[in-house]
């Protein structure tokens, strides 16, 4: 078999076990880490309906939200469309893996083992199909890494344009392309040749670019920081010891994914024990790059700016790292080692894994809960079915951020909006369903003509109103006929964002 075949053949089977995985982690039910998934479906629905550079308007960074958003343009703003870029979004991160690994010098069958590997752990396959930006721009960051660890310009030059994306998609990322310039720049002061350093600028482009329109438009290079810090203090997060900030981090690497680090441990120590030599000098400068991510999410935990739920999202990139370690040295521990000595790195490696599955998770791997907004996705397709539009506008009443999911399953934000966006930064609102009256007026003046509540006594209320037209769970879904003829309320006078309860930097 030649050496494209046998890549094809390798990429194949990458992309067919990454797709079964993600098949599986779907019929078990997972759909989405937080209520954040929706508002990133809303805005590239948004994004869909009318395109813009920024189209959060929030800390969020625009990536994500082109690529989703543009999928809408051509396939439908439906929350299948934007599963689909999810699904899609995690195999290509495997096949960035194994792409990486065969970039640091890993062998064919480890640079597949790394991939499965990196496919196959808990937060790998729950990021890898929910719509959220973590598994790709992961993947990403870690190609930079194993680009600039690399001799040649085509590769240094494609690990550069994966770091300017991942930029543009996660701040975590941004400490990682400083150091892929840094080194680029030692590199071409070594050589003498300044040609080295052109990929420097366009692994740093997005974020420079990101703080000049945070400068011109939204007065502050680093508005970013001050919103999410806002946001924490208003919710009271924060405040922790100085010594937990510090901790947090790299504590979740091991906590979070105990299974991963324990067998890679074993390879890495069974590599040194076997007088296996070299590997270790091909992942300096992947080190230097997720060293700075760490520095970069420990100072985020100091400074109280960090990621407010599900934060080990944040490793994913070491998280990747050690699979590709561990592809790289556990067939050479395996193929090297001698029977006896190869028997007792296989039970090291077994008792290593059970110990870590049946000890450390249960009892240290505790992580924000996941949501289920399957029926909120269903009564907001509901009101589409039965005509909800621009023309015809659904307000949602709920009592948290759930109303994302009803917008996302209505179509978007030109469709529907919340009465209540639930950010704690603004003063407290009229309560609309203090009576009857107030909550007609207040549907009079959103031009309202369909009507999602949540619980028995706002069902009563608006049963006063309005016509029941549906019901799941607690939801249930009114029409509201025309009242008085008053000025339209237009639907862009409200701003549908990311949820302000867990902005995510």
């Amino acid at each position: 078999m030649s050496s494209e075949s046998a890549r094809t053949e390798d990429a194949l089977l990458v992309v067919g076990f990454k797709a079964l995985t993600s098949a599986l982690v779907l019929a078990a039910g997972f759909r989405a880490l937080s209520d954040d998934d929706y508002a990133r479906i809303v805005i590239a629905q948004g994004f869909a309906q009318a395109p813009k550079l920024d189209p959060s308007g929030t800390s969020w960074l625009p990536f994500p939200f082109w690529l989703t958003g543009s999928a809408m343009a051509l396939f439908g703003d439906s929350v299948q469309t934007a599963r689909a870029v999810a699904v899609l979004s995690g195999i290509v991160a495997s096949l960035l893996v194994w792409t990486a690994a065969h970039w640091l010098g890993v062998s064919r069958r480890g640079a597949l083992l790394a991939a499965m590997v990196a496919s196959v752990f808990p937060y790998a396959a729950w990021l890898g199909v929910a719509t959220v930006p973590e598994s790709l721009t992961a993947a990403l960051m870690l190609l930079g890494l194993a680009g600039v660890s690399s001799d040649g310009a085509p590769r240094r030059w494609l690990g550069a344009a994966a770091l300017a994306v991942a930029c543009a998609s996660r701040y975590e990322a941004w400490p990682v392309a400083a150091v892929f310039a840094l080194l680029l720049v030692l590199d071409a002061v070594r050589a003498r040749d300044p040609r080295k350093l052109l990929p420097a600028l366009l692994a740093v482009a997005a974020p420079l670019g990101w703080m000049l329109y945070g400068a011109t438009s939204r007065g502050s290079a680093l508005f970013f920081v001050k919103r999410v810090a806002d946001y924490q203090r208003a919710i009271g997060a924060g405040g922790d010891p100085l010594l937990l900030d510090l901790v947090r981090a790299p504590a979740a690497i091991v906590r979070a994914e105990p299974e991963l680090i324990a067998i890679t441990v074993v390879a890495v120590v069974a590599a040194d024990y076997l007088g296996i030599r070299g590997w270790a000098a091909r992942y300096r400068r992947v080190g230097l790059g997720l060293l700075a991510l760490l520095a970069f999410l420990i100072a985020g935990d100091v400074r109280d700016s960090s990621a407010t739920h599900h934060a080990e999202r944040t490793l994913l990139a070491i998280w990747f790292a050690a699979a590709v370690l561990f592809g790289d040295l556990a067939p050479r521990v395996l193929r090297k080692s001698k029977a006896g000595t190869h028997a007792v790195i296989v039970a090291a490696g077994t008792f290593a894994f059970v110990g870590a599955t049946t000890m450390i998770r249960p009892w240290f791997a505790r992580r924000d809960s996941f949501i289920d907004r399957s029926a909120q996705l269903a009564i907001g397709a509901q009101a589409r079915t039965l005509g909800a539009s621009r023309a015809n506008p659904l307000v949602i009443d709920t009592p948290d951020f759930a109303f994302y999911a009803v917008i996302a399953g209505a179509g978007g934000p030109a469709i529907a909006r919340p009465l209540s966006d639930r950010d704690p930064r603004k003063e407290k609102e009229a309560d609309p369903f203090a009576s009857s009256q107030s909550l007609r007026e207040r549907l009079t003046l959103e031009n309202a003509r369909w009507l999602v509540v949540t619980g028995a006594a706002h069902t009563h209320l608006a049963a006063e109103i309005g016509s029941e037209h549906g019901r799941a769970r607690d939801l249930t879904l009114f029409a509201i006929p025309p009242e008085l003829e008053t000025p339209v309320a237009h639907l862009d006078r409200f701003h549908v964002g990311p949820p302000r309860k867990r902005i995510a930097p």
